[in-house]
């Protein structure tokens, strides 16, 4: 961790595959060590509101985004980025930076020693020096897909694009340092994050 304010914080950073479960090992992690939690897409979701940082670039990236009453055209934004990689990479270089400030400021700020920051494309937006450890929550494809399914309400060529979209499981594995397979019972799930918590508290 590279950043002036952080260095004697314990951060580790949770990441998954869509439809994993990275937010309820996350939160229950935090919760085990007794330490905040932080959620990456709350903080980018604060950024968007009118006026805000993130608001005011991707207004000036493209003011169709913005809606009569000044909100941002959460639908219009999500579905370019996803079917435009042009319009995907534009957003990515505008708003990262600004995210992962924010996300350093709120971390410097608080008085724990340790923190649990939830932050899905972890790997892919390339944050891995922002902690001490990455923990990877991983599920099978087929259970992932189905959760998306029944928690998004879309269809499976939807749900399989999303999941497509993400840095492959192998990669993902690799540049771990600890995996959670939430793929079964949420009780096996919480034996593992018991595990992990000893590890970490060690």
């Amino acid at each position: 961790m590279d950043q002036a304010g952080l260095n004697k914080k314990e951060v580790f950073g949770v990441t998954g595959f869509i439809g994993s479960g990275k937010s309820m090992v996350s939160r229950l992690l935090a919760l085990r060590l007794g330490c905040p939690h932080f959620d990456v897409d709350k903080i980018a979701r604060d950024l968007m509101v009118p006026g805000k940082d993130g608001w005011r670039a991707v207004k000036g990236y493209n003011p169709k985004y913005i809606m009569s009453d000044g909100t941002l055209d959460r639908v219009l934004l999500r579905h370019d980025i996803f079917f435009e990689p042009a319009v995907k990479d534009a957003i990515d270089i505008l708003v990262h930076p600004l995210v992962r400030a924010r996300l350093v400021e709120v971390l410097a700020a608080t008085p724990d020693p340790r923190a649990v920051v939830e932050v899905p494309l972890l790997l892919e937006a390339g944050w891995v020096d922002l902690f001490d450890r990455i923990i990877l929550v991983y599920a099978d494809k087929d259970v992932c897909l189905r959760r998306v399914i029944l928690r998004d309400g879309v269809d499976g060529g939807q749900a399989e694009r999303s999941y497509q979209s993400q840095m492959g499981p192998d990669m993902k594995i690799d540049r771990a340092d600890h995996v959670i397979d939430n793929s079964g019972s949420w009780w096996n799930t919480q034996l593992q994050l018991l595990h992990l918590v000893d590890i970490l508290s060690g």
